[in-house]
């Protein structure tokens, strides 16, 4: 800031000096003064019409800033209460209290379950005949058959 000031007051002198050849110092410096009061009062003025100019923007981001934060309060409220409720359910399986839906004991097992229901799938994959649709068809039904369909279309079939 006093590099500003500093600057603006050389090139106001220069100026006066420009403008008014031989002016002694006397009466250079009080006309030096008053261009500076001059230029700060009329950078005052503007500063204060761009404050005016922007406050209904900030007010608008405000507004907006605060919406957004309720919206948000009122998101994490409904999470914390879907949790609580969700919490509060038994396990489908055995009925335990407070298991949120499934207790770990019937997690475990039933993922376990889906895993061996998986490696038996493995394994009927590679024991089956990949060529025989009726095999492919009961070994998963409902998978799709696109590896059986290009070895079709390969050996031409």
């Amino acid at each position: 800031m006093v590099y500003i000031r500093r600057a603006r007051r050389a090139k106001t002198a220069a100026q006066i000096d420009l403008d008014l050849p031989g002016l002694s110092d006397a009466k250079r410096r009080p006309l030096i003064e008053d261009q500076l009061r001059e230029q700060t009062a009329r950078e005052a003025e503007v500063s204060a019409a761009r404050q005016e100019e922007t406050r209904p923007q900030q007010a608008r981001r405000d507004e907006a800033r605060a919406a957004d934060q309720e919206q948000a309060k009122r998101e994490r409220t409904a999470a914390a209460a879907a949790d609580t409720a969700r919490q509060t359910l038994a396990c489908e399986d055995c009925g335990l209290e407070q298991t949120a839906g499934r207790c770990e004991a019937c997690s475990y097992r039933r993922r376990t379950e889906a895993l061996i229901a998986e490696a038996g799938m493995v394994v009927a994959t590679w024991s089956a005949d990949l060529t025989d649709q009726n095999v492919v068809a009961t070994q998963r039904p409902g998978a799709p058959t696109g590896a059986l369909d290009l070895s079709n279309r390969l050996s031409g079939v």
